[in-house]
């Protein structure tokens, strides 16, 4: 009887398909047609993506002295996450906890499993998890962690559950913002190009996690929002360093030497792309764009120099997101009302463009 119910779905599918190519009729566009931006569509908040306060427990605040967390990151290689995890842990420091920082980098999700139930075994008070993929395939860990009495705050989730706490960023918008950000460099430094004339190229995750790809998505909106735009290169990368970025730029280089705007997906990516630029022969810094979405403290200066390739970035969280994730860990810790879910603030950081105008 399941055979056959299952038959009979996969006859409708591809009945349902058939009608629906039938029924398209291709048509041809009208020349002056101007490109639509398609945005997500709009759906209720549901139960577990609410923001609530958690009330404080009795007798918090608790004494976090001797507490152990465990942070775990996609990669110890990324500027951004690592900068953040050691200003953490600097910051736990003086409070007495421990916080061991562990990085997938190129074990990817599976490491993170191992990770997840080695903290576990060294009975661990609390997991910072922000997942190397799609989160998904971690949840049997992180529920066991959960079993363990152990606190686990999630980064970035798209739903609270099974989590204790989670941050929240808003992908799409962040590369929506980007794009912006780059459509505005483009504006200031190349005021008379004609449409369809700044080459620029993404390098982006499209193929990666959800969350990347959501990003990948909105970084693409340039084509609509900026006409001088020539799209004239869109890689999907894996791995996250800078040499990942500094060998994709000169690959694009390659076959696009005349590319003057990079779109990054990560700090890091931007960091190598900006290598890249600079070792071009007779190259003037001020006529290239590398844009990220995303931060790395250490190069604020750099960026907003104007006086580097590396031009601007959206800090996930504000300038501040250390303080921000050691802030909610420590309610966390010491039993006091916090958030269950933090909406990350996305805050462009870019030189001043006008200072750019040839």
């Amino acid at each position: 009887m399941k055979k056959l119910y299952l038959s009979l779905i996969a006859v409708f599918i591809v009945a349902s398909f058939l009608l629906s190519a039938c029924g398209s009729t291709a048509t041809e566009a009208p020349a002056l047609a101007e490109p639509t931006a398609v945005e997500p569509a709009a759906e209720e908040p549901a139960e577990d993506t609410i923001v609530s306060m958690v009330p404080a427990q009795s007798g918090a605040p608790f004494d976090i002295n001797g507490k152990v967390v465990c942070y775990i990151i996609p990669s110890l290689a990324n500027p951004f996450l690592n900068g953040v995890a050691t200003s953490v842990t600097e910051k736990f420091a003086a409070d007495g906890v421990i916080v061991n920082v562990y990085g997938a980098d190129e074990g990817g999700l599976n490491k993170q499993f191992d990770q997840i139930e080695n903290c576990i075994s060294m009975g661990t008070d609390f997991m910072y998890v922000m997942a190397a993929g799609e989160i998904d395939q971690l949840i049997p860990a992180i529920e066991e962690a959960k079993a363990a009495g152990i606190m686990v705050m999630g980064v970035p989730p798209a739903k609270l559950a099974p989590f204790d706490s989670i941050m929240h960023t808003s992908q799409y918008e962040d590369g929506t913002k980007v794009a912006k950000m780059a459509c505005d460099f483009i504006e200031a430094r190349y005021p008379d190009a004609a449409d369809g004339s700044v080459e620029t190229a993404i390098i982006g995750g499209a193929s990666s996690s959800v969350g990347m790809a959501e990003r990948d998505r909105g970084y693409s909106t340039i084509t609509e929002i900026c006409p001088k735009v020539k799209l004239v290169a869109h890689l999907d990368v894996s791995g996250d360093s800078l040499p990942v970025g500094q060998n994709a730029a000169e690959n694009v280089f390659t076959a696009n030497p005349n590319v003057k705007v990079f779109i990054a997906q990560s700090t890091a990516h931007a960091q190598g792309i900006a290598n890249a630029i600079k070792a071009l022969p007779d190259v003037n810094l001020e006529d290239y764009g590398v844009f990220a979405g995303d931060m790395d403290p250490s190069v604020i200066d750099v960026v907003t120099s104007c006086q580097d390739p590396y031009k601007g970035f959206i800090a996930i969280g504000g300038t501040a997101l250390d303080q921000a994730t050691y802030d909610q860990i420590k309610k966390m810790l010491q039993g006091v009302e916090h958030p269950n879910i933090i909406n990350d603030e996305l805050e462009p950081v870019n030189c001043d463009f006008s200072t750019l105008a040839p």
